[in-house]
């Protein structure tokens, strides 16, 4: 999937080597990532058949996903002990596009999200990165979905009304060079990355699948 999570593939932009700590990450995560690549959840959005309705309810599931991840990362001690100076606010820009999509934001509140003791625990450096590692990782897949918004949006390239959560901006890439650097310097980490990484593509696996029959309501 190119999408929110694993809708990217972490090392889209920059393949790094298959010795490197980033390289074995990747691999070891490999499989959860393509699962996710052709998750039904973004199928129209890739095929261009999605509707505007249709995207709300997506950028809806996401914000789901999203707002408790970011807070959970934000939270912990890690983030100060390894030098995170910014997360970017990829929930935040999620309520701004669903804002602009017309949902009323008494709604922002009351939209469902995943509990939190559903994220994994980062209770280590190394569980950290995992998770950073596959959130951030996600910007770069949302790039490559945001092309496909025209159809939903318009063709108006210079308008980020409603696409902020899949363009992204520039401190994305400040984030994510600063999670391939750290994970580098992290060796010794490697199996808590893994197990962290591999914990949070597979609850976002879940959301994504236990949501699956509201979109469809909707």
């Amino acid at each position: 999937m190119q999408t929110a999570q694993a809708d990217a593939d972490p090392g889209a932009s920059d393949p790094p080597p298959a010795s490197s700590t980033r390289g074995r990450l990747r691999e070891a995560t490999n499989a959860a990532h393509l699962r996710l690549h052709v998750h039904p959840a973004f199928a129209p959005l890739e095929a261009g058949t999605l509707d505007q309705a249709g995207y709300r309810t997506l950028l809806t599931r996401l914000f789901g996903f999203h707002y408790p991840l970011e807070s959970v990362l934000r939270a912990s001690p890690w983030a100060r002990t390894l030098g995170l100076t910014a997360l970017p606010p990829r929930a935040e820009r999620l309520s701004e596009d669903l804002l602009h999509l017309g949902l009323p934001p008494a709604s922002l509140a009351n939209l469902p999200v995943l509990a939190r003791s559903r994220l994994p625990a980062l209770d280590t450096a190394g569980r950290f990165l995992g998770c950073l590692y596959v959130r951030e990782g996600s910007s770069l897949g949302g790039r490559l979905l945001a092309r496909r918004l025209d159809t939903v949006l318009g063709n108006q390239s210079d308008d980020v009304a409603g696409r902020r959560f899949f363009r992204g901006a520039p401190e994305d890439m400040d984030a994510w060079r600063f999670c391939c650097v750290t994970i580098e310097a992290a060796m010794g980490e490697l199996p808590d990355m893994i197990a962290a990484a591999a914990d949070t593509f597979a609850a976002l696996e879940a959301w994504l699948d236990e949501t699956e029959g509201h979109a469809r309501a909707c």
